[in-house]
Order: structure tokens, then sequence, then C-alpha cells
């Protein structure tokens, strides 16, 4: 008789009551439903210039839109996209959580609004949170892997372009939108959000507004790994969140488009890791798009995007006692000129400036001010071939520092290449390859930090010597979207010279009675490989109802050049789900294993357990319209197995584990 670990337990278990449950739900169903699902393969991929489909890009590339989205957003863009393949969360409590794509994280992994940075300090620590609201996101994109070319050396290790409707290319006549309200039991958690268009002739308008907080979460155990800690509820683990933003965009009748957005987003939360401390941020943000369509002979297009944002946040020790403040004044600007095909190749050719000034003001203020100005010239080519569509890609960057203290200014000049094509078999079968050679200049921490950091329990020192980061990725993937059997799977190595990351030096620091692990930026080669691949069974597919089950599985490595773990790597994680679909009823569950992490990187880097995921939502879509659209009755669960659930790539996760068993239920409306 087969015997399995008993960390995998749950899932044997738990997989026939899953299957029981699909099938309660059945599935996919009338022609309308089924439509749509063939229809999501079709979306394009808006942080393309070519406006190209999940399929045609050479580059591996996940997306969420429509129902899946809806299934699947939280309050951060981190949390969202925790169970999809190859992405992780850097999790720090319930305010602030980043992507980890394949065990990349913070500056070299770029999260965009719009094909636009966030423009805020999120990639300089794991406390910050994103100064993006994913609970309006019509669309989430991750390009997996070097991004590079398109959006400069700080997409070394992937993007995240969330897509709004704050600004569109095409008018939807009259009233569009939707209408969201919820509430949940693991943090008495409470969210409304509104995303309404209005269009006519060539103008449309567009109001979004969203409200949500939650109090301290409630926890299986302790909240320390080793027993000790607050029981039940891990404190001064509350947030508060506002956004808000109104738009306006013209397009004529050959296409032409031109629009403006005005933003505001607030978010205070609380730090698990500490007894009172909590960070209370804002942002005032303009962005603005201008697209023209066959504006000269030559070119299919000429797209104009900018943004520019006015950001602070305070680090409160305690309520009335602010601690330091960080400020981000900043602006991009990005042009990508499409042209028609010569001698075969059809292509981009774009430029991409920013301005960063950055300042940390107090006590406990550990990098100094420092103006960032960063430009590029990139080119991105294409044509059939025999062997498939062939990609052929350079760029080059400028990014210069300049402290007002603390370190001398440098300057660097990072240069990226890269190849690939995509073999069609058939329709929707495809075999992608990319050869990719990518640099990234230091970020300000790693070449700046002096002092103790709080919220990660590190006192952080930077090298003004260090070099840059050179990256020789290969990755290889394979594709089948037709049929009762679908599949992809993917397959990456990447090799870094001078790779920098945070030495844990086995040493403490004493500050004001506290002690604080010494934390070195250093350099050294480095190594990353990995693998991640999904199977879908349709086990019903009919023209009433359908029924989908899944198999996932994906798996990270980083090795440095003297065999030590690179630092807070994500664990191997394999899972089964079922979906279900049936006229307006709809249902998913899914149970995901990751094991435990024991590869770390110095003294005060722990082991990390295992864990079992079982989340399931249930939604309804009533027959009678209320207002524009006919409400959808949601319920959703997370973690039911009440599992002690710590991620190795959090700081944190030795005394402040991810929320225990919880149930959201709610209503939304699309229209």
């Amino acid at each position: 008789m087969t015997r399995f670990p008993s960390s995998l337990k749950p899932i044997m278990t738990a997989f026939p009551i899953a299957t029981a449950l699909a099938i309660s739900l059945s599935a996919h169903a009338n022609e309308a439903a089924l439509s749509e699902s063939h229809q999501l393969m079709e979306i394009t991929i808006t942080a393309s210039p070519f406006g190209r489909t999940s399929d045609e890009m050479v580059q591996p590339t996940l997306l969420l839109s429509g129902e899946t989205l809806d299934n699947k957003r939280q309050a951060t863009i981190g949390q969202t996209l925790s169970q999809e393949l190859g992405v992780a969360n850097s999790d720090f409590g319930q305010g602030a959580g980043r992507p980890v794509i394949r065990g990349q994280a913070g500056p070299r992994v770029d999260v965009l609004s719009n094909a636009v940075g966030a423009m805020d300090v999120s990639n300089l620590s794991p406390d910050h949170a994103v100064a993006i609201n994913p609970l309006i996101a019509r669309q989430i994109e991750v390009l997996k892997g070097p991004a590079t070319l398109l959006y400069g050396n700080g997409a070394i290790g992937g993007v995240v372009n969330v897509s709004d409707s704050r600004l569109v290319t095409e008018i939807t006549p009259g009233w569009s939108g939707a209408v969201e309200a919820s509430v949940g039991t693991v943090a008495r958690e409470n969210q409304a959000s509104a995303d309404i268009n209005y269009g006519k002739g060539p103008h449309q308008l567009h109001i979004d507004v969203t409200q949500a907080r939650s109090d301290d979460y409630r926890i299986p155990g302790n909240s320390h790994v080793d027993g000790s800690g607050n029981e039940k509820r891990l404190l001064n683990s509350d947030t508060e969140l506002r956004n808000g933003a109104v738009a306006y965009n013209h397009v004529d009748d050959n296409g032409n488009s031109a629009g403006v957005a005005l933003s505001r987003y607030e978010n205070r939360y609380g730090l698990p890791n500490e007894e009172e401390a909590f960070i209370d941020m804002k942002q005032q943000r303009f962005d603005s798009q201008v697209v023209l369509r066959n504006p000269v002979k030559g070119l299919e297009s000429l797209k104009f995007r900018a943004g520019s944002a006015r950001y602070d946040h305070i680090e409160f020790e305690a309520p009335g006692e602010p601690g330091t403040r960080f400020k981000n004044d900043e602006y991009q600007a990005r042009v990508e000129a499409v042209h028609q095909a010569v001698a075969g190749f059809r292509g981009v050719v774009g430029v991409q400036f920013g301005h960063r000034d950055f300042s940390a003001i107090g006590d406990e203020a550990y990098v100094p001010n420092v103006v960032t100005r960063q430009g590029g010239l990139f080119i991105i080519e294409e044509r059939q071939t025999a062997i498939g569509k062939l990609e052929l890609g350079a760029r080059i960057d400028q990014v210069r520092h300049k402290p007002d203290a603390g370190g001398p200014a440098r300057q660097f000049t990072p240069v990226s290449f890269s190849a690939g094509t995509v073999y069609a078999f058939n329709e929707h079968t495809h075999l992608k390859a990319s050869l990719t050679h990518a640099e990234r200049a230091p970020a300000t921490e790693e070449l700046y930090a002096n002092g103790p950091h709080i919220a990660t329990g590190t006192f952080e020192t930077g090298n003004a010597n260090l070099k840059k980061e050179r990256a020789l990725n290969i990755d290889v993937g394979f594709d089948h979207h037709v049929g009762s059997l679908t599949f992809e799977a993917n397959a990456f190595h990447k090799r870094v010279r001078n790779y920098i990351y945070g030495q844990d030096v086995g040493t403490t620091t004493d500050v004001d009675g506290e002690a604080f692990a010494d934390l070195n930026y250093q350099q050294q080669n480095a190594n990353f490989h990995g693998v991640e691949g999904a199977v879908t069974w349709s086990l019903v597919d009919t023209k009433a109802k359908k029924i989908d089950a899944r198999i996932f599985a994906d798996a990270v490595r980083g090795e440095l050049a003297d065999n030590q773990a690179v630092p807070r790597m994500p664990p191997y994680r394999v899972g089964v789900s079922l979906h279900g679909h049936q006229g307006p009823l709809s249902g998913n569950i899914s149970l995901t294993h990751a094991d435990r992490q024991t590869r770390n990187s110095g003294a005060n880097e722990t082991d990390t357990g295992s864990h079992n995921l079982l989340n399931a939502d249930i939604s309804y879509t009533l027959a009678t319209r209320v207002g524009l659209g006919k409400p959808t009755l949601f319920l959703r669960g997370t973690n039911l197995l009440n599992d002690d659930v710590r991620r190795s790539t959090s700081f944190i996760k030795d005394v402040a584990p991810a929320p225990g068993r919880g149930a959201v239920m709610g209503v939304r409306i699309n229209f």
C-alpha cells in the first residue's frame, strides 16, 4: 500500500471532499459562459506594446481577469497573486504584501499601474505597501523572468501590471463598471468599492472609490513560532484603506485617444512584529495617456504615458508618537512607437525617463536622501521565420544616484539583450524559448543604507562600491489550450554575476538597548533554476455544465557561489483544484501544499515549516436586475484547515503567521 508523507495527508483527505463539492456545484455552463471562457484566451496583455495575447508572448505570462480575478482579489497585490504559478507573497501582515516572482523580489520586480510605475517606496522594504489598489483592477498581468527590455533594470526579475478603467483607448457607451461590498470573519473586515464609467460619443468619464478596514486577524495558535507571543489573534495587524480617482478620456473616430486621471491613496496599517508601531501612508497621483493610430507613414501607433506622484508615509512608534518619515516625489514618462514591417521585421522603438527625489527624515532613517535619474532607449523587433516567430531586442539605460550625504554619487549603464521564439504547432499549442542578458544597477538602500531598520529587526549596511548585476536567463515553455486535457509547463535557469543580497553576518548591533541583526549588502555570483507547470482535465464539458480539475506545482532554488542559499527563497508547492460552473452557480476549491524550507542564509534566518492551504468559494448570480446589473452573491473561505501558515519569503514569519480560518461574504454587481 502506498504511503504518503504526513505533510501531504491533508491533500489526500481533502481531495474527495473537494470532488464532491465541485460535482455538487456542477460546472461551466450555458453557451454564454462557454463563450466567455474561450474569450479569456484572447485578452491582450496591456504591458506589451504589440497588444499580444498570452499565447503570442515569448516571455512566460499569466493573466487574471473577469470571474477569475473576482474570486482571487484581496487587499494587497501580493495576497491576490500568492497562489499563482511562480509567484509568492513577501507577507508583512495584512497591510503590506509585494509579489515575489521565481524567488526575485524588492528592487528586482517592478509593479506598475497601467504600465507606469507605482512611484512609492515599496521596493525599499517589505513593510512598505504598494500604493496600487487591486480591489478596482480590471486585469492583472505578470511577466515572469527579465522584463528589462520594456521596463528597465528594475524589472530584471519580472513585472506585475495592474490595469484598471481609469485610462482607456475605447469608449464604452452608457453606464459600465462594478460595485462590490463584503464582510469577513477572520479580522472582522469590511470593504466596499465602486468603479463607475459613463461613455457618450467620444467622451468617457470615470470615478472609482474604495474603503476597507480590518481589525487584528485571527491566527491558529500562538503568534511566535516557539509557542510564545499572543494567542488566537495577531496584535497590531489592523488595517484601514481609502482610495479614489476621477478620470476623463476622449477617443475620436480614428481611434486616437487621450486621457487624464487624478487619484489619492491612503493606507494605515499596523506592523505586527511591533507592539504599537504602524504606518500612515498617503499618495497623490496624476496620470495621462495619449495614443495616436497611424500618425505618420510607416507607424502603426504612437503611445505616450506619463505619471507623477507625491508620496509620503510616517512610521509611528505608537499613536501620537511619529518616528521616521519617508517622502518620495517622482515622475515617469515613456513613449512607444510601433512601426510597420521593414524587411519583414515589425517592431517598437521607445524611450523611458524617470526622476525620483527620495528622503527619509528621523532618528531611525537608515537610508539617506537620494535623487535618482534614469533614462532608457529600447528596441524590440519580430518576424515570422521557419522556426516560428522570432523576437530580438536590446535596451540601454543610464541610472544615476546622488545622495545628499552618506556616500558618493554613482552612475551605471545597464545594457540588456534578448532573443526568443514562439513556435506554433497549431493555433492552441506552442513551444517557447528565450535567451536574455539583463543588467541591474544597485538600488538606493543597497548602496547607502546605514542604520537600524526597525520593521525587519536588522541593522543594514550598504556598500557604495557595488557593481552592476549581470544575469543570463534561459527559459523554455510548452503549452496546449484546447480539448479535454490542457497544460502549461516552464523550466528556467538564471546565472547572475555580482548578485546583490543582504548577508546576515551572524552578529548584532545594540541601538538604545535593542538588538538588531547585522545585515550587510554584498555581492557574489549566484544561480537560480526552477520549474512550474499545471495540467487541467475537463471532467464534464457540455453546453449546460462543465467541471475542470487541475493539478499544479512550482519550484525554484537559488544558490550563491559559496554554496549558501539565497535568502528568503519560496519552497516548492504542489496543489489540486476543482472549478465548477452551471448557469448562475459557480464554485472553486483548491488545496496547496507548501513544503518546509530549510535552505537558509545566515544565522538569523530560521527554518520554515510546511503548510497546507485549503481555499474555496461559491457564487450565485440572481436573475433579477438591481439598478444596472444582476447581483452576484459570493461566499469565500480561506485557510479552511486553520493551518499555521508561515511563509519563508517573509522577514517576520517567526512572529507573524498568515491569517487562520476565515470566511468572506458579499455582493458584486457588474454592469
